[in-house]
C-alpha cells in the first residue's frame, strides 16, 4: 500500500509541475504575442510618418501655401481564408514657415496607429519654389 501512496504522491507532484510549466509557457506565448503586436503597430506608425512626409512634400510642390492637414486612414477588413480587421491610423501634418527663409518650410508629422496607438513623429525642413508665401 505504501508504494501505491508514494506513487500517487509522485504522480500528483509531477502533474503539478507539468501544469505550472504549461501555464508559464502559455503566459510567455501571450507576452510574446503582445510584444509582436506592439512592434507591428510601431512599424506601421513609422511607415505612416514617412508617408506623411512624402504627402506633405508633394502637396507643397503643388501648392506652396499648403499648411497641413489631418489624414485619416480608415480601418479595413481583409477577406480571405479568414477575416482580419486592421486598425486605422491618423497622420497629423503641420507645415510652418521658417523665419527669415521664405523658400523653406518646416514639416511636423505625428502618426498614430493601432488600438494601443503607437506614435511616431517626424520633423524636417524642405525647400519649396522660390517666392512662395506662407
Amino acid at each position: 500500500m505504501r508504494k501505491r501512496g508514494a506513487a500517487l504522491v509522485v504522480l500528483i507532484v509531477s502533474l503539478a509541475i507539468a501544469a505550472t510549466l504549461g501555464v508559464s509557457l502559455l503566459r510567455l506565448a501571450a507576452i510574446q504575442r503582445r510584444s509582436l503586436e506592439i512592434h507591428e503597430w510601431q512599424a506601421q506608425a513609422e511607415w505612416l510618418a514617412e508617408s506623411g512626409l512624402e504627402r506633405a512634400a508633394a502637396r507643397l510642390a503643388a501648392d506652396p501655401a499648403y499648411h497641413g492637414e489631418t489624414w485619416t486612414i480608415p480601418a479595413e477588413e481583409e477577406k480571405g481564408d479568414r477575416s482580419v480587421v486592421l486598425s486605422g491610423g491618423e497622420v497629423t501634418i503641420r507645415v510652418e514657415p521658417v523665419a527669415g527663409q521664405e523658400d523653406r518650410r518646416r514639416i511636423l508629422i505625428e502618426a498614430d496607429y493601432g488600438p494601443g496607438r503607437a506614435r511616431e513623429t517626424r520633423d524636417t525642413t524642405i525647400t519649396v519654389s522660390k517666392g512662395a508665401k506662407p
